[in-house]
């Protein structure tokens, strides 16, 4: 062998030793971040699969460049003073040149210009909001940044509106994580109890895996939407502990007539700057507060009964594109049973793992469909278009207990 054939073989062999194993099994995605008018470089963009802890910035050029394990939908490139861009990604590309428009100042920003609705007075409603209203997993967390979030109220049709030009950063402080959640159209129609808004999210730290930090991330996962959309994808759903229903109530509009009322009382306490038990009382009139207390302990509906079906009937399989889609017309109830510890008031694993549990719980959520055309679901848990209502135990799941779309659950 020549020389300079040895010497080409030993810089190969050095370099198959030196480059880590794992980019031999990843895809790379690369591309610039462009200002839309003067088509000038964006430096420090951030540059991220939504909903994963896939990311990066841009370098002074404008260009960035990924490492995953596979492609996911919706890459997200966002900036300070820029309107956010989503693109998405398509297998057959992997360079792309995205131009983001600059903000106007838009009808929220004029609103909040007085400065007149801040954190201490929205703040306690805006963290449960978003984060849910579990204390005990709610407790670790806290937003590092809730001087950038401003809050405007409408006093007349009692809604609450947030925003925030720069990513919220959210911290677990139990788990050593942070979440950058970039948030738009953030509405809360404070009556009906209504949330609406579109975010995007990235993880970051998360993937620092221990014994104990599993234990907590896969008793978020089992349950959750996620599990749910990913064993509908395998087609498991019943040997992940689910079952589907076909629903039908008569709701207890009483009940739904109080709760309105004790919700809007509350609400203007909360505006006029109350704090503590003030916001837990249910009237001034001690008479009303008695009434409203005993209808509230009554269950939200008067008779419903179930028919079990199956699932795979709402099923059709895209093998061309990799996606699954869900659809229906009736409205669902999804039954998870699961153990729950009453001593340490968690919930554990399935119900065969749990050993030491007290008791096992069945938890209802109901499903309800926003379009005719159902949705697509592909085998990270990722649904498209989110078109899916869920009220019950998975609605009531927000970003505390949210995972990655490239978390991979390891009880």
């Amino acid at each position: 062998m020549k020389p300079q054939s040895i010497l080409k073989f030993l810089t190969l062999i050095l370099f198959f030793f030196t480059v880590p194993a794992s980019l031999f099994a990843q895809v790379m995605l690369q591309g610039k971040v462009l200002d839309a008018e003067s088509r000038k470089p964006i430096t420090n963009a951030s540059v991220y699969f939504n909903n994963t802890q896939i990311g990066s910035v841009t370098n002074d050029k404008g260009q960035f460049k990924l490492y995953a394990p596979r492609l996911y939908n919706d890459l997200v490139i966002s900036a300070v003073g820029y309107e956010r861009a989503i693109v998405n990604v398509a297998e057959s590309n992997s360079s792309y040149t995205v131009l983001l428009k600059e903000k106007a100042n838009n009808l929220m920003e004029v609103r909040i210009s007085s400065g007149k609705n801040n954190w201490q007075k929205w703040g306690d409603l805006f963290f449960r909001l978003l984060l849910g209203k579990n204390n005990h997993i709610t407790s670790s967390f806290k937003i590092l940044n809730p001087e950038d979030i401003k809050f405007y109220y409408d006093e007349q049709d009692h809604y609450l509106e947030a925003h925030s030009d720069k990513a919220i950063l959210i911290k677990n402080s139990l788990l050593d994580y942070t979440i950058h959640l970039d948030i738009e159209d953030f509405t809360y129609n404070i009556v009906d109890d209504e949330l609406n808004y579109n975010s995007a999210a990235y993880f970051e730290g998360i993937n620092k895996i221990d014994k104990r930090r599993q234990l907590i991330l896969s008793n978020n996962y089992l349950g959750s939407k996620m599990h749910f959309y990913r064993s509908l994808y395998s087609k498991t759903l019943e040997s992940e502990n689910f079952r589907l229903y076909r629903y039908h109530s008569v709701k207890n509009l009483k009940k739904e007539s109080v709760s309105r009322t004790v919700q809007l009382y509350r609400i203007k306490k909360m505006a006029a700057g109350a704090k503590g038990d003030e916001l837990l009382k249910l009237s001034d009139n001690r008479d009303s507060a008695a009434y409203y207390k005993k209808i509230l302990l009554q269950d939200d509906v008067l008779k419903w009964d179930t028919t079990q079906v199956d699932y795979r009937q709402y099923l059709a399989y895209d093998s061309l594109n990799h996606k699954m889609t869900f659809k229906f017309s009736d409205t669902l109830m999804v039954v998870y049973r699961r153990s729950f510890d009453a001593n340490l008031g968690l919930f554990r694993s399935h119900v065969g793992n749990a050993q030491q549990a007290t008791r096992v719980v069945e938890l209802k959520t109901l499903l309800y469909l926003t379009n005719k055309d159902g949705v697509q679901l592909d085998p990270s848990g990722f649904c498209l278009p989110n078109a899916i209502l869920m009220t019950g135990n998975m609605g009531d799941r927000r970003l505390a207990e949210h995972l990655p779309y490239d978390y991979v659950n390891s009880p």
